[in-house]
């Protein structure tokens, strides 16, 4: 709470005026002004509620929207019912049901549905079952709240027909579960991501993406692209083969000749086996009209794919952007990699490398980075010099919410990366 109230309009959102407010009563305010004669929350509610609170999909019969499940921790049982059952009376929900398991009320929409679901939770909670342990175990940590899905159970009740054909098509058929979990540091918030399955290749090199100029805005960056282009389009055919969603060769054949680009194999060469794209805070200029000058963006990326074959892909683009925006796109080789960039000293900066790696920023907000098979970053403090260099150049003012943003946040890092069984991914949002 300390770090989110420094957000502009955090407070007035929320009503949140201090780290010590009590959530609960703010949340149960929420709840009850949607509904008439609700009882007080210091008379009615907070004498029998707990600190704990979950929320639930339960799996439902075929056809049919799961089944919403919220459990409360209780510290009296009897006052419990009674209060619940008030509140499900001022709310308009009559017939909620209540049942017990533990230090636990279960609510949901039918007292059939309560007290079917307490009994399994009875005979086999999820708390013992091993998938649910081992991802847990996965993420480290529980943190201030965490979550569960099983992913196969909600595809197959969530998705029919030619759905779950592109959902085969996407690979992400091959995650079985995740667990995630939302932790707090000093000056960061932190949510972490198991998946068990192959979503990544677990021979999945490290990024270059820290190679990059310490200047670097913004920008993401991943190992084995050409690899995993490979096999989508592989299961993409073998999907559509024994679908309605059309013949893949086909839609390749018209992208060819509407644009040049010929699939999958431009997309290869594009990612190669290290990828990396990024947007430099350096170099804005503007033109006679206040406008930035195009040519002074510092734009680009830089592939392992074979310089030649770079080149070719290139032209192809400035071919596209002809008819959006015209660019004379600038192609150089270097021992880092193939560069196309939208200038030439930032071509330069990407053959070259950098110090990105090093940066207080970069490390402060991009969890095992020196580990990661992917990366994304965004330097606000650098966004906030930026934008002030324009404001000079211009006279014009940033707006004031927006700066009081970005004078609270400094940086937001992504990194992925294969551990075992499973394909993690962590997001960091770091505070000035």
């Amino acid at each position: 709470m300390r770090l989110l109230r420094r957000v502009p309009q955090f407070e007035e959102e929320t009503g949140i005026t201090s780290d010590r407010d009590d959530l609960r009563k703010k949340l149960y305010d929420t709840f009850a002004q949607e509904g008439e004669g609700c009882p007080d929350y210091e008379d009615g509610v907070e004498p029998w509620l707990g600190d704990r609170e979950g929320f639930a999909a339960m799996p439902a019969g075929a056809g049919s929207e799961p089944d919403p499940l919220v459990v409360v921790q209780v510290t009296d049982e009897d006052a419990a019912k009674a209060g619940i059952t008030e509140l499900s009376q001022c709310s308009g929900s009559d017939g909620t049901g209540v049942a017990f398991v533990g230090d636990y009320a279960l609510i949901a929409e039918t007292q059939d549905l309560a007290d079917d679901f307490a009994a399994a939770a009875e005979e086999a909670p999820l708390a013992d079952d091993a998938d649910y342990l081992a991802d847990m175990d996965a993420l480290g940590e529980a943190g201030i709240a965490s979550g569960w899905l099983d992913l196969q159970a909600a595809f197959d009740q969530a998705l029919t027909g030619d759905e779950q054909v592109a959902f085969a098509a996407s690979g992400a058929g091959q995650a079985e579960s995740a667990a995630m979990a939302l932790t707090a540091g000093s000056d960061n918030l932190e949510l972490t991501l198991a998946v068990n399955g192959t979503l990544m290749s677990p021979d999945a090199g490290v990024t270059s993406f820290g190679d990059l100029p310490a200047s670097t805005l913004f920008g993401f960056g991943f190992t084995g692209g050409a690899e995993a282009v490979q096999k989508l389009w592989d299961q993409a055919q073998s999907s559509s083969a024994d679908s309605d969603m059309g013949d893949l060769e086909d839609f390749a054949a018209t992208v060819e000749r509407e644009t040049g680009f010929v699939l999958p194999r431009d997309v290869q060469t594009l990612f190669g086996d290290d990828f990396v794209l990024a947007l430099d805070s350096e170099g804005l200029e503007l033109d006679s009209s206040g406008i930035p000058d195009p040519r002074s963006i510092r734009l680009g990326l830089r592939t392992s794919s074979e310089f030649a074959e770079v080149q070719e892909l290139a032209a192809r683009f400035e071919q596209v952007l002809a008819f959006v925006a015209p660019a004379d796109l600038v192609e150089q080789e270097s021992e880092r990699g193939s560069v196309i960039a939208s200038n030439d000293d930032y071509a330069a900066a990407l053959a070259e490398g950098g110090g990105l790696a090093d940066a207080a920023n970069y490390q402060a907000a991009v969890a095992d980075a020196d580990e990661a098979a992917g990366v994304m970053y965004v330097d606000f403090d650098l966004m906030l010099d930026v934008a002030n260099q324009l404001s000079d150049q211009t006279g014009a003012e940033m707006p004031a919410d927006a700066r009081e943003t970005l004078e609270v946040l400094s940086a937001f890092g992504v990194s992925s990366s294969v551990d075992g069984e499973y394909s993690m991914a962590t997001m960091r949002l770091v505070f000035n």
